[in-house]
């Protein structure tokens, strides 16, 4: 498979912190049918995704990082440009907490319309999870109120934060959020949030013009 980044301390280390009575549920592995090649055009990135199973799905245990959709097109840098941002109804995505630096170890914060987007924001043989696979992972890993102790890595965890729909940064080091697939309506979308200071994962109903993190899934 080539050479990877390094695995990376972010939200799920899942075959390293899960208790023995779930990593049935969740066998850590690099997925050969389904990790992504380094030297792949579509994307151009350098980059190979570990995945881990749960409840019958390959999830990602790195949050995405690509800039571009799967068809190569180039997707947007909103990172800099606060009034702008706010007035988006096309894809884009930016640095957690505007800092460059973050990318390598936390990926990229994205808003809905970039995941929404009929070319694909998750690179080939990958797919956006939908509302209810985000419910079945969190029923695999014990319930909203315990699955989220169980995604988070017991060293180094630094959640991404989010972007809101205003163009302002939050979040850094306090909360992970995650989109799915699935709209909940005109202006909002269905994802979930883990909060550092608490074991559980909740469902959230974000704004579509804010951007948080993205896991995608192996298609079957």
């Amino acid at each position: 498979m080539g050479n990877k980044t390094p695995r990376r301390f972010i939200a799920w280390t899942l075959g390293l912190v899960l208790g023995s009575g779930v990593v049935a549920l969740a066998q850590s592995v690099d997925n050969p049918a389904t990790a992504q090649p380094a030297d792949n055009p579509a994307t151009a990135q350098s980059v190979d995704y570990p995945a881990v199973q749960i409840a019958g799905l390959w999830w990602m245990q790195e949050n995405l990082s690509v800039t571009r959709y799967q068809n190569g097109d180039s997707i947007p840098d909103g990172t800099a440009d606060h009034a702008a941002w706010a007035q988006l109804s096309t894809g884009a995505w930016a640095y957690p907490d505007s800092q460059a630096a973050l990318r390598h170890s936390l990926g990229l914060l994205y808003n809905w319309y970039a995941v929404n987007d009929p070319r694909g924001l998750c690179p080939t043989g990958w797919r956006l999870p939908t509302h209810d696979e985000w419910t079945a992972l969190t029923q695999a890993l014990g319930g909203e109120t315990k699955a989220g102790a169980v995604l988070k890595a017991r060293q180094g965890w630094l959640p991404a934060g989010f972007r809101g729909s205003d163009g302002t940064y939050g979040g850094l080091g306090a909360y992970a959020y995650w989109w799915s697939s699935t709209g909940s309506g005109i202006n909002g979308a269905w994802g979930r949030v883990v909060d550092g200071t608490q074991p559980g994962i909740f469902m959230m109903d974000g704004y579509k013009r804010s951007a948080f993190s993205v896991r995608c899934v192996a298609k079957r």
